[in-house]
């Protein structure tokens, strides 16, 4: 057997592990004594001829140690919480597609603050709002707002960081919901989060659904970018420079985004955050990893035919592990209902013995 046919062999049997393990757990509690009291996790059956050594033309060293010998894993330097497109209204005010936001939102929130995410376990960097943070931009959307993030942010010890949406009124945005003086210039800054730096681009077009980049936001970003961060930057916008798989948020996308692309090709740009589209998809801009969170409001179904728009409640928000070596997206749904929830203190020394299996520290 190839090195590569092993390799695949061990995948599956993790796979598998896992798969037994969460659903004994679930729907077997009585078989739940063929892990406790076993030396071994699961019996995999007869062994494969050659599954644990490479053959004599590899000279003969163990797989699992040529492959996995002093493969470590290391926690995230940043850990970022993405929530987009909420279209809050105010108390009262009809739901757009019937879903409560300021319902989920808080169900978010009080998620993250169960979650041990981010450094250490510590909580999250950041948490990052990526536009449509209300349905109108009226000051009673905004202040309702306030007052469902501000004291979860205060709990977590977490920044907010804010993006505008093509929904969201900037004058409003700031007055309502940060305590600035109003304007209607487009919302761009800077956060750093110690070594990271977040810019945020305001990609709307006030009175229209697409977005635009003007020359001289592009010339700020420039600037911006001119000297790096230490641990690089992440940069959020409203409008994903992507094409969609909805026709509706393809109609509405961000014009020109080469040009986007061109001002951050070379720089220390990591990931591009985006929203808007109410679809979760993930691409790429020049090379540089683009994500496009999924909704708290309702969700586009991207396998609709043609230009069949249909939506669904599969409300998400998005967590973003930066390491010092690479990052990674997932997205995590809200609301949805729970099959398993094994304990930690249950998993822990099975996961244990899984990563001394693997050779993985």
């Amino acid at each position: 057997m190839s090195v590569a046919e092993q390799e695949a062999v061990g995948a599956a049997r993790f796979d598998l592990a896992a798969g037994e393990l969460l659903g004994k757990a679930r729907v077997q509690p009585a078989l739940r004594q063929q892990f406790d009291g076993g030396a071994a996790l699961h019996d995999p059956g007869p062994r494969l001829h050659g599954e644990d050594h490479v053959g004599a033309e590899d000279g003969g060293e163990p797989l699992r140690r040529r492959t996995m010998e002093s493969v470590t894993i290391s926690g995230p330097t940043h850990t970022l919480i993405q929530l987009t497109d909420l279209h809050l209204v105010a108390e009262g005010d009809s739901l757009p597609g019937g879903v409560d936001t300021a319902a989920l939102l808080g169900r978010a929130l009080q998620a993250v603050a169960g979650a041990a995410v981010g450094p250490d376990g510590a909580g999250p960097s950041a948490l990052v709002f990526t536009g449509d943070l209300t349905e109108h931009g009226r000051p009673e959307e905004y202040r309702r707002l306030r007052a469902i993030v501000e004291p979860a942010a205060e709990r977590l010890g977490a920044p907010v960081v804010l993006t505008a949406g093509n929904h969201d009124d900037r004058a409003a945005l700031r007055q309502h919901l940060l305590g600035e003086p109003p304007s209607p210039e487009p919302f761009d800054h800077v956060v750093r989060l110690g070594a990271l730096r977040i810019v945020v681009l305001d990609s709307t077009v006030p009175g229209y659904a697409h977005g635009a980049l003007r020359p001289g936001q592009l010339a700020w970003l420039r600037a911006q970018l001119a000297e790096p961060a230490p641990a690089g930057t992440v940069l959020a916008l409203h409008h994903p420079p992507l094409p969609s798989a909805s026709p509706l948020a393809a109609s509405i996308r961000l014009v020109h985004p080469e040009e986007l692309g061109a001002a951050i090709l070379g720089t220390d740009v990591r990931l591009v955050l985006a929203g808007h589209t109410h679809v979760a998809s993930a691409g790429t801009l020049g090379g540089i990893p683009v994500w496009t969170g999924g909704p708290l409001a309702t969700t586009v179904d991207g396998l609709a035919p043609g230009a069949t728009l249909r939506t669904l409640g599969a409300p998400s928000v998005s967590r973003i592990d930066l390491f010092t070596d690479g990052l990674l997206t997932t997205s995590v749904p809200i609301a949805a209902e729970v099959v398993a929830d094994v304990p930690g203190e249950e998993m822990e020394p099975r996961l244990a013995a899984l990563r001394e299996a693997a050779g993985v520290d």
